[in-house]
């Protein structure tokens, strides 16, 4: 066998496990310094949770880079809930910034095609894009515990959304950031009028 045709498989099988290694790595992408590690949802090489995601206290698992859950609805007028639980492997105080895109649609969503957002930054607190004016008000709140940072939106929404994809996206001091999307996630809507009565 000469040289050429073993360097040539020697490359091939290179291929193959590198192929294989990256389909078993963390289902959402680390980027950044310290490429690693990073905020992670669920699906990190260190700890697997299937509840990163609450939307009004119903758990999803968000641990893959993406992944479809049922469409929840928030109301118009009505306080909701959005809950991102999120791990680091250096401790959760060194998380930095989460952000959640919004009235996205399409099979590809891409963070850049969304106008509607709502952030949490450790220095600056909360923050919204609305140029559709959808939100009446959006707080934020980060609580910690050994292992975990909890980041809770409180959303009053003004207006409807059609149903939209999330795209989450987190980074750390070090801006090793990583993302995860969210299809079909929520909309926002009136509330059916068989559903005020009943609650008054």
């Amino acid at each position: 066998m000469t040289t050429t045709v073993k360097a040539l498989i020697a490359t091939t099988l290179f291929a193959l496990v590198a192929t294989i290694l990256v389909s078993s790595t963390p289902a959402y992408a680390i980027n950044g310094h310290g490429v690693s590690y990073g905020p992670e949802f669920g699906g990190g090489k260190l700890v697997k949770y299937s509840d990163g995601l609450k939307i009004n206290g119903k758990a999803f698992d968000i641990s893959k880079f993406s992944q479809k859950i049922s469409t929840q609805t928030l109301y118009v007028n009505s306080i909701s809930d959005i809950t991102l639980k999120i791990y680091h492997h250096d401790g959760p105080q060194t998380i930095q910034h989460v952000i959640i895109f919004m009235n996205l649609k399409g099979t590809d969503p891409q963070s850049y095609q969304s106008n509607t957002r709502i952030e949490w930054d450790k220095t600056n607190g909360v923050s919204t894009a609305d140029p559709n004016g959808v939100f009446k008000s959006v707080t934020a709140k980060a609580t910690y515990d050994t292992n975990f940072m909890y980041v809770s939106f409180k959303i009053v929404a003004q207006k409807p959304m059609d149903t939209t994809h999330l795209i989450v996206r987190s980074w750390d001091r070090n801006l090793s950031s990583s993302q995860v999307v969210v299809l079909n996630a929520v909309k926002i809507g009136y509330m059916p009028a068989t559903f005020s009565s009943t609650s008054q």
